[in-house]
């Protein structure tokens, strides 16, 4: 309080006007000047969503200067000012430090690049389309329509899985088949199965034997599609397999347990 009020004591009331036509002016220059920056940005090479974060410090860092200058002029001692400002700063980043934590994790993010709007990625336990990422958080969309919100914070120190970056994603399946089943006949069939146009031919689509169960085979299918259309060559997969494996006869053993009764 007595801070303030030698702030009020100082103050020239016949500088108020001038004070005001220079707060007033200013925030015309800096209007000018954003403008001028936007264009600048607008034709460098820059992150879309790098661009607004440089344009929102910009924006504040510039009304602060105007702020600071109209005080000056109404004879206030804009060096106090500044250090009773930076007090205050510290006690609001303390009380929003989960917020500014944050800012720092989308500074992170936009710098280093992991991943763009438009990206399918998964973030930690979270995957989904990248819809935004803010000063705050990361919006995804995911497969079901469920939008996710993640602290900028917690992404930058997730582990990030990118699928857009290859422009690819491989396509891993696993059947079982019995044992009485001819192995190559079960490959050739899963291999018919999966004729789907938007699966890849470089490098071409494989079957292999993958492990011996207690009652079945199993043999995975690896094969490479564009990271866009995964979901629908994987459940094309996964259906056609089912239908060829009845067409040719090959059973998809359960699990089963002998049990012996001894009198």
């Amino acid at each position: 309080m007595d801070k303030i009020k030698e702030y009020i004591g100082s103050v020239d009331f016949g500088r108020i006007v001038p004070a005001l036509v220079v707060l007033l002016v200013g925030i015309i220059v800096a209007k000018l000047l954003l403008k001028l920056f936007d264009r600048a940005l607008g034709k460098s090479k820059l992150n879309k969503s790098m661009f607004s974060f440089v344009k929102t410090l910009m924006r504040t860092l510039l009304y602060a200067i105007v702020v600071l200058i109209a005080a000056s002029c109404m004879g206030i001692d804009v060096t106090s000012l500044i250090a009773l400002l930076s007090v205050v700063s510290l006690a609001v980043s303390l009380a929003v430090q989960n917020a500014l934590s944050n800012i720092v994790g989308s500074f992170s993010i936009l710098a280093t690049q992991p991943f763009n709007v438009g990206d399918l990625v998964q973030i930690g336990s979270d995957s989904g389309v990248v819809e935004e990422i803010s000063m705050s958080h990361t919006r995804l969309l995911a497969v079901d329509g469920r939008t996710i919100y993640i602290p900028n914070s917690d992404a930058a120190a997730a582990r990030i899985c990118n699928y857009s970056v290859a422009g690819r994603r491989r396509v891993e399946l696993c059947f079982t088949a019995a044992y009485e089943d001819d192995i190559d006949k079960v490959k050739a069939a899963v291999l018919k199965a999966a004729s789907h146009p938007k699966l890849l031919t470089d490098p071409e689509p494989v079957v292999i034997l993958s492990a011996y169960l207690d009652s079945a085979i199993e043999y995975q299918f690896l094969g490479w599609t564009a990271a866009g259309d995964y979901l629908e060559v994987k459940n094309f997969v996964n259906e056609a397999v089912k239908r060829e494996f009845d067409k040719q006869h090959i059973s998809i053993p359960f699990p089963q347990m002998d049990v012996h009764i001894q009198k």
